[in-house]
């Protein structure tokens, strides 16, 4: 089971980079060694797609606070032993 699980992380590893080196040898980045860099991404992302940066924030942020809100243990003897200590 170890080596069939190794086998898998192996191979995953590989079609990331295999996908990775595709997605940046594309042609709609102008041209075959012409790849973006991350001032162009920081730019693009800030400048051009700042709308959906700050959607997708507030939406990141309100998930964040519905999983908080979901993990909270409400049962009556939490909450005793909350109000008790540790006496």
């Amino acid at each position: 089971m170890r080596g069939l699980s190794a086998l898998a992380q192996i191979g995953l590893l590989v079609f990331m980079l295999v996908l990775l080196s595709e997605v940046m040898s594309h042609s709609m980045w102008g041209g075959s060694g012409n790849a973006p860099s991350t001032l162009d991404f920081a730019v693009a992302l800030f400048g051009e797609w700042w709308l959906a940066t700050v959607v997708l924030g507030a939406l990141l942020a309100m998930a964040m606070i519905g999983a908080s809100y979901l993990v909270r243990d409400e049962r009556l003897a939490n909450l005793i032993w909350d109000m008790e200590g540790d006496q």
